[in-house]
């Protein structure tokens, strides 16, 4: 019921806003509430049984609501996109996080090649579909251009006063203290190209700045490659370049990830993987993720195997999302995970999945093994 209000009230709202500026009454909302409970159990000394808020889309927080809404014009040459969203945190000391607006521009088509966003802008044209990465150089407060000369082919250059990545699944609009001036040569800017042939490759390139820009983001060079030539088969290789500046010989990172998948009936199945290296140490990291799942009962059933191994990586705190894992760069230090659960699937928009994560690491002065046993829920709108 809830839900519902704030959705009439920002329909209303919305409407209201669409008229003044002679925008079209169809209005579109989209969204979820996730949320779930786990049990912690570890062997680590003086170390009780922990219950914790276990959301797998909400990660180490107690849950999430979010709301995207769109509206464009009769003619589809303007709009507006926002997306609000609502956590708490899970962790002990650590704040809930008010009701935020994670993103929120209007955008504008002067040309049927030409795309300009501007405000909080949020873009995922150039974002990698890698399952460990999966991202991009992030927007912010500021302007994106996107040019799209030719089938196949998307351009896009941004420049923004505030540094911030609106679509990751914990982001809320939240900087730290920003400089009282920012000279022109302290903001970000963002490079994108892309070029897609259709059921055959796609080929991109991304780079950013680096930026006063609310948190000092470093420079950073994306290069992706998909292969789209075979049915059912997902397959993608990332490569990124950290603290790409004068010192990247030192102190630059250069990863790769890698991603293959293969949908054969009601068979799935994957492989994931991920080498770090910093310039600055002599051990890389390496992470591998294999998975299996086999839908029962036209896909309302579904068991699910995951594996993970990191060498040269950790847990990252208290976090138990699927990729809340660190580099560390030693072969002292490796993180083994298992994960069986099953998903209950209720339609389209409904999910509950119970699962059993274990996690068996060492940090070279000693082991720890965590079971943690979760329920976690998913409804959407």
């Amino acid at each position: 019921m809830v839900c519902v209000s704030v959705k009439k009230i920002l329909c209303v709202f919305l409407a209201f806003g669409a008229a003044a500026f002679g925008f079209s009454q169809e209005l579109k909302f989209d969204g979820y509430v996730n949320s779930g409970l786990g049990l912690a159990v570890t062997s680590k000394e003086d170390t009780d049984p922990q219950v914790m808020a276990y959301g797998l889309n909400s990660a180490r927080n107690i849950g999430r609501f979010r709301l995207n809404g769109a509206f464009t014009n009769a003619d589809k040459t303007a709009g507006v996109h926002f997306r609000l969203q609502v956590q708490g945190k899970g962790i002990k000391d650590e704040p809930a996080n008010l009701p935020s607006l994670a993103f929120g521009y209007g955008w504008f088509k002067p040309l049927d090649m030409l795309t300009v966003k501007a405000g909080l802008v949020d873009d995922s044209t150039w974002q990698t579909s890698d399952v460990i990465l999966n991202g991009d150089q992030g927007e912010g407060a500021g302007m994106l251009v996107k040019l799209s000369p030719i089938t196949g082919l998307d351009l896009g250059v941004g420049v923004y006063a505030v540094s911030y990545g609106g679509s990751g699944s914990n982001n809320f609009f939240s900087i730290g203290p920003l400089p009282e001036t920012l000279r022109w040569d302290e903001i970000k800017y963002t490079f994108n190209a892309a070029y897609t042939l259709d059921k055959v490759f796609r080929a991109a390139l991304s780079g950013r700045t680096w930026n006063l820009t609310g948190n000092e983001t470093t420079p950073r060079v994306l290069g992706e490659f998909r292969l789209l030539a075979i049915e059912n088969l997902t397959a993608a290789a990332v490569i990124e370049a950290d603290k790409a500046d004068e010192d990247f010989s030192d102190t630059g990172l250069i990863n790769l990830y890698q991603t293959l998948a293969y949908h054969a009936g009601d068979w799935k199945f994957g492989l994931n993987a991920a080498q770090y290296m910093d310039n600055g140490k002599d051990t890389p990291a390496l992470r591998f993720n294999a998975w299996l799942s086999y839908a029962l009962n036209e896909g309302g059933i579904v068991p699910q195997l995951d594996m993970d191994y990191f060498l040269g990586g950790q847990r990252d705190g208290n976090n138990y999302h699927r990729n809340a894992y660190k580099a560390v760069y030693s072969e002292d230090v490796y993180v083994i995970t298992a994960r069986p659960s099953v998903t209950f699937n209720f339609g389209s928009k409904t999910a509950f999945e119970i699962g059993d994560a274990v996690y068996y690491s060492t940090d070279g002065s000693g082991d720890e093994l965590t079971n943690v046993l979760y329920v976690d829920a998913v409804i959407k709108f």
